[in-house]
């Protein structure tokens, strides 16, 4: 049982986080769909040991992976991603949709549109606003994906014959789609993720420049270490979306510390309390339920299966391990498949437990970053 999608074989280019979790979504959602896998060897024996894949390709055989697929998702580093498509264009049969899960638009998407200009296949960009902690097909989950933003990208942010039927199958991995041209894709995550990167990257070496840095670490409260939290995301994950994004990143930044000395100069003046009154108003209009937000409770997220007390088995069984839930609430239901839910505690270590006992009794779950 699983939902229904116009693609019947999709390849998917690169089997670490974001690739490895849409396999393991597909298997999970679109059982009757076949998945193929591109990676080195060592990464196809892992998707394959999880299940995210039916069949393995190596690099090099590129053009045998993706001869019969509808659908190719390519899931590398953004420099990659523009390489992969030069090598794509000529070799896809049909109205075969291409999608990429790149975090910068402009470069792909321009290199996408281009090559395929006289293909009748369709370059479509796409980005979807999840992640996790865990990096590579380790990290890899079947709901990575639920209540997530999935953006698509058009060249004029409208739908396209090959969005459309990206729609429903994002749609049926549990995100939500939305529609964005490359450029304001660009302009909006670079305020609203890779400056706030480069900033919680900043607190923490202008603390680690004081000459006892741990006094300040062992004194720092929760604000510090939300602020923060993204401050160890690895290098190799950022440096491509630097490298394609970086003058609407140092547009921002420059904006923000223009704000930042606009705050600093005026500390006695009444004009903060109206920004502070401002920004409690914009932080009211954050979307509490979607992924990327920061909040004062930590959450699962559960797949509960179709059958009678499979939610009554869920909260009970937690509370024999003394797992106090903070709140539950529906998320999802598929048809013939069952719900999804986000389960709230109070800390992250609750969290963690409680996705612990989930899983060791047999739902899906992850905890949710």
């Amino acid at each position: 049982m699983g939902t229904e999608s116009e693609f019947s074989r999709i390849t998917i280019v690169g089997l670490g986080l974001m690739g490895g979790s849409v396999g393991l979504a597909v298997k999970n959602f679109f059982p009757e769909l076949t998945v193929v896998g591109v990676d080195y060897e060592e990464e196809i024996k892992k998707a394959l040991r999880r299940g995210a894949v039916d069949e393995g390709y190596g690099p090099g055989e590129l053009t045998g992976a993706v001869k019969g697929s509808d659908l190719v998702v390519l899931a590398t580093p953004i420099n990659e991603i523009v390489d992969i498509l030069r090598d794509l264009a000529g070799g896809l049969e049909g109205e075969t949709v291409v999608v990429d899960l790149g975090s910068t638009k402009c470069k792909v998407c321009i290199a996408g549109w281009s090559e395929f200009e006289n293909s009748p296949a369709e370059f479509v960009g796409g980005h979807p606003m999840t992640g996790a902690e865990i990096r590579g097909i380790a990290g890899a989950h079947p709901l990575l994906f639920e209540n997530s933003v999935f953006v698509l990208v058009t060249p004029e942010g409208e739908p396209t014959t090959g969005s459309r039927k990206l729609e429903d199958f994002v749609t049926g991995l549990g995100a939500e789609p939305r529609y964005l041209k490359p450029e304001g894709h660009d302009a909006i995550v670079a305020r609203v993720s890779h400056l706030p990167q480069l900033i919680s990257v900043s607190l923490l070496k202008l603390v680690g420049n004081e000459p006892d840095p741990l006094d300040y670490l062992s004194l720092a409260g929760g604000g510090f270490r939300d602020m923060t939290r993204i401050a160890d995301s690895p290098f190799g994950i950022w440096e491509d979306i630097f490298e394609t994004n970086g003058e609407l990143i140092e547009e921002a930044g420059t904006d923000f510390l223009e704000k930042l000395r606009e705050l600093i100069q005026n500390l006695e003046d009444e004009g903060l309390e109206k920004a502070f009154g401002e920004a409690s108003q914009l932080k009211a209009e954050l979307p509490k339920s979607s992924k990327g937000i920061s909040s004062s409770t930590f959450k699962v997220a559960v797949m509960v299966p179709d059958r009678p007390g499979a939610l009554g088995e869920l909260t009970s069984l937690l509370g024999e391990e003394g797992i106090n839930i903070r709140d539950l609430e529906l998320q999802k239901v598929r048809e013939d498949y069952g719900g999804t839910f986000q389960v709230y505690f109070d800390s992250l270590g609750e969290a963690r437990e409680a996705n612990r006992v989930i899983m060791n009794y047999g739902f899906e779950s992850r905890v949710v970053d």
